[in-house]
């Protein structure tokens, strides 16, 4: 099914969402003007918004719910890099570059994506020079970022890894509830967690099982329930201290 257009009923871009984002740079007449440009679509679960070595034809601004970048292995097999929350703008290394996508976009759960044709953000570029510092320094930070991960890839344990993610995740889709127990229900099957995490899914089930053994967490599908949330951040920053 193709994605369903909304431009025109909902402003993509108000300077309340900007917040916090590259885009916070903008006057309200450029803000105005992405919001003129922009192409708006509603994306269900499984739909792809772009696959990788398509040519980059602009930015992809994530307005609500989960996208995930994926990129296909030596094997055919897709690996999930990173997650894309609302307020993250997908696309703008490829642009910048010159190059095309070097992974794809694929939704986990239905969103919202505002589409900037690249012609809109170079205008941008050259009205507000800092909305292309914000987008250099924003490139900066994910390459220390996956440096980071690589170097807990190769010297954390397969737990402190899971634990680590766990822990980052509770924000966005974790709450604490009356008996001070911690509840996630996490957007990824358990895969796609074992890529992130550079294991295989053997390794994670293993994982899975020692925690639950210990009574430190509950594993329900993709819902987890953790007893006392403080065990596992100690445990976390033990094994971060190893380092």
């Amino acid at each position: 099914m193709e994605p369903r257009e909304f431009k025109g009923q909902i402003p993509c871009l108000t300077p309340q969402f900007t917040k916090g984002t590259e885009w916070s740079v903008l006057s309200q007449e450029e803000i105005q003007h992405f919001n003129d440009s922009a192409i708006c679509k509603t994306y269900k679960e499984g739909e792809a918004i772009f696959y990788e070595e398509d040519v980059c034809k602009g930015l992809y601004l994530v307005k609500s719910g989960l996208v995930g970048v994926r990129k296909i292995d030596a094997e055919g097999s897709h690996v999930l890099l990173r997650l894309a929350n609302p307020g993250d703008t997908l696309g703008y290394r490829p642009l910048l570059a010159g190059e095309k996508h070097r992974a794809g976009a694929e939704v986990l759960k239905a969103a919202a994506i505002c589409f900037l044709p690249k012609i809109t953000m170079r205008q941008l570029l050259i009205s507000n020079p800092e909305l292309g510092a914000g987008f250099l320094r924003r490139t900066a930070q994910a390459l220390g970022a996956a440096d980071d991960r690589f170097f807990k890839t190769v010297t954390l344990p397969a737990r402190v890894r899971f634990i680590h993610l766990l822990m980052l995740m509770r924000k966005n889709y974790g709450s604490i509830i009356e008996d001070g127990s911690l509840s996630l229900e996490l957007p990824l099957t358990r895969r796609d967690i074992a890529s992130m995490l550079g294991i295989k899914a053997e390794s994670l089930s293993r994982v899975v099982r020692d925690i639950e053994s210990e009574g430190l967490a509950h594993f329900s599908g993709k819902r987890i329930k953790v007893a006392n949330p403080n065990l596992l951040l100690e445990e976390l920053d033990a094994g971060l201290c190893l380092l």
